[in-house]
């Protein structure tokens, strides 16, 4: 005896299911997500690539000069409000949908926290970071510590492989790459010191390199964690969530560091100190250049900071942090942290560009380097980590 009622619902379920997806066309769209990933994720070191040549502009053309937390906390901002709000617009078009069903609601209402939890999280490491390095350069050489924190590329796969449990979930082919790639941010590296002082070798470590190798560390746990969150909400709430967290924290730091400079004593640090009077010395600048009314003249050049700020937020910090997102919800962190490590290519590239600044030999020797590793990810289309 056959159930009628049960083969109904078949025949119901039949009409709404999709037509049978064959495991070739399966393969053909996850390589195409792949590509589409890889593809998104090479804007990110060429909108970082603009970073380091913006800022030099800047400096300059800018008296006085604007101290790196203050410049910090500025993008931060920029970012924060400009995701913010094009993620309460992307909102708006899905809310209606969300209303309609009532199981998507529940699915909404989990997402939020997944974005918020992953805001806080990926945002503090991202600003941890930031500060490390920045304090670090204090007494680290710019290439030296470029060179530092780029050990991420060694790091991420390390980070990825532990948390998995196996160093054998890393493929040799990703372990190749990131080898080549690492050894091409070396010699890019050599080119920059060729004539310099070799005392900038990689021994004796100071206090300076191991600020910037935890910055390394913070850089690369925000890329491995970034790969478990991503693919588990939207690209642009959980930048929105990123940024708006890196705001709050550098305005928060900003702040602490006007009390530490407007205090007669301090038992902090020289250099806390010595940032924080940095920082009272920049905004009486400011005011004063305000009170005179002057702070749309040359000697103020509050137009070129301006500029800078609104240029890194919105395209170094703000799409960046989108385009991360995006981007490794179909690249794992391992590759994408490989295609991160082109930065040092279009930083020439737009260096040569707004500065004349050119490569030497051993800048062309490390960027075909670099390009052999990229090659070597896009082309495995490895899923693992």
């Amino acid at each position: 005896k056959f159930d009628t009622e049960s083969l109904a619902d078949d025949e119901r379920i039949s009409k709404l299911r999709p037509a049978t997806v064959t495991d070739n066309e399966l393969q053909q769209s996850t390589i195409g997500q792949r590509t589409l990933g890889i593809l998104v994720l090479l804007t990110v070191p060429l909108a970082w690539g603009t970073y380091t040549p913006v800022v030099k502009y800047m400096y300059e053309k800018m008296d006085p000069s604007m101290p790196g937390f203050v410049f910090s906390a500025g993008y931060y901002i920029v970012a924060a409000v400009s995701l913010t709000v094009l993620s309460q617009l992307q909102a708006k078009n899905v809310d209606q949908e969300v209303l309609n069903a009532p199981n998507n609601l529940q699915i909404e209402e989990e997402n939020n926290k997944i974005t918020t939890r992953g805001g806080w999280e990926l945002g503090s490491y991202l600003f941890i970071g930031n500060g490390l390095q920045v304090v670090g350069l204090q007494t680290v050489p710019a290439d030296r510590a470029a060179f530092l924190v780029q050990l991420t590329t060694v790091i991420v796969p390390l980070l990825s492989a532990f948390a998995a449990g196996n160093l054998s979930a890393i493929p040799l082919q990703t372990w190749a790459a990131c080898i080549i790639a690492f050894s091409g941010v070396v010699i890019m590296g050599a080119d920059d010191n060729s004539g310099t002082d070799q005392q900038n070798g990689l021994l004796p470590m100071s206090q300076g390199d191991a600020l910037i190798l935890l910055a390394a560390v913070a850089y690369s746990m925000h890329v491995v964690r970034l790969g478990e969150y991503a693919p588990r909400t939207t690209a642009i709430k959980l930048a929105a969530s990123k940024a708006t967290t890196e705001a709050f924290l550098s305005i928060a730091l900003v702040a602490a560091l006007v009390f530490v400079g407007s205090s007669a004593q301090s038992s902090l640090p020289e250099f806390v100190n010595k940032i924080g009077h940095e920082v009272v010395d920049y905004y009486n600048a400011i005011s004063s250049a305000v009170m005179n009314g002057s702070v749309l003249g040359s000697d103020t050049s509050i137009g070129a900071s301006a500029a800078a700020i609104l240029w890194t937020g919105w395209i170094t910090c703000a799409y960046t942090i989108f385009a991360q997102s995006f981007g490794q919800s179909r690249v794992n962190p391992t590759d994408s942290n490989l295609i991160y490590t082109t930065q040092p290519l279009f930083s020439s590239l737009f260096a040569y560009v707004l500065l004349g600044e050119l490569l030497g030999v051993y800048g062309y020797i490390g960027a075909a380097l670099i390009g052999i590793a990229l090659w070597l990810v896009s082309s495995s289309g490895d899923e693992s980590l």
